[in-house]
């Protein structure tokens, strides 16, 4: 009798026929170690060494291959493209939902010098929702080591120093307005922290995950799709919680000078409020672009992914070979 084929990934479910059969012509695999654990690589590489080279960073419980439209489409400007998945998160090791800040940092620089001196080229970094965040606290991190990337993308940009940032992630955003509400809870998280790290809080009921996706988006199936998707955390921990609520950067937005942002405003999100990222831009020094997308918080739909690579593509030619 013939052995069964392998199934597919389950994130194949996620696109068409068609887009698979283009992703497979190009998709490699690759592991590497970091933060104690083995990480895994999407990555889109280009024929010739010395590509720009664009590591691009998933939202927070998700993993690379929901990126891969966006990696597909900044693959088609030039540009070799890795999508890791950081600790704790998709398809690396480490218990599901039980890392911190520090490690998810940690492994994008990783990845970032690792893919540097594999491909050559020039460096870019790239993250969307909580993995905007960790691109510039990553690219931050790389600075105060004398090598950073040349610009990044932060669709959207938030503050892991920020207590209010947390808060503002969950259904709950209203609390982040009150004044002494937020260092009290980010007090309160680090104490159970102390007491019991590895404690398990529920993650999907506290942000609005419904609304991760343009409302425009609502009927293609993906919400069913990601609920029953095996990669997406269900819970936390609350060493995790307590470092979304105070882990400030290696170099604050206000300090920045050496690192080119280029920060995407969705203007439809009802996931985070988008003042949440206009604010964050305000305070940012240095190099540094704001542009609004006429989208939610992500979107499916083509006008958004080549909107968002084009804008990348301009930014990271002002700053960099570009190819």
């Amino acid at each position: 009798m013939n052995a069964s084929a392998p199934a597919a990934p389950y994130w194949h479910r996620y696109y068409s026929t068609a887009e698979i059969e283009r992703i497979r012509r190009v998709l490699q695999v690759r592991q590497l170690p970091s933060t104690g654990v083995t990480l895994h690589l999407d990555i889109y590489p280009q024929p010739r060494r010395g590509a720009p080279l664009l590591v691009l960073n998933h939202g927070g419980g998700g993993y690379g291959g929901l990126f891969v439209k966006l990696a597909m489409a900044c693959h088609a400007l030039g540009y070799t493209v890795v999508l890791p998945d950081q600790k704790g998160q998709g398809r690396s090791g480490g218990a599901m939902g039980d890392f911190t800040i520090d490690e998810a940092v940690q492994n994008i620089v990783d990845v970032a010098r690792w893919a540097r001196q594999e491909y050559g080229g020039t460096l870019y970094l790239g993250g969307g929702s909580v993995g905007s965040g960790l691109t510039y606290f990553a690219a931050a991190a790389m600075a105060r080591d004398g090598d950073p990337p040349a610009a990044v993308l932060c669709h959207n940009l938030y503050d892991f120093g920020d207590p209010r940032t947390a808060l503002e992630f969950t259904r709950f955003a209203v609390l982040a307005r009150l004044p002494l509400l937020p260092p009290l809870f980010r007090a309160l998280m680090r104490g159970l922290a102390r007491l019991a790290p590895g404690l398990r809080l529920p993650y999907r009921p506290l942000a609005k995950f419904r609304e991760m996706l343009d409302r425009r988006d609502w009927d293609g199936g993906f919400h069913e799709l990601w609920r029953r998707d095996p990669h997406i955390l269900t819970t936390v921990t609350a060493r995790y919680f307590a470092s979304v609520l105070g882990t400030p950067a290696a170099i604050p937005f206000e300090q920045n000078q050496a690192v080119p942002v280029l920060v995407t405003n969705p203007t439809r999100d009802r996931m985070v409020r988008p003042e949440v990222t206009r604010q964050s831009f305000l305070r940012l020094a240095g190099p540094r672009r704001y542009a609004e997308l006429d989208f939610g918080h992500f979107s499916l739909q083509p006008e958004f992914t080549q909107q968002l690579a084009r804008l990348a593509d301009a930014w990271f030619k002002e700053h960099g070979a570009g190819g």
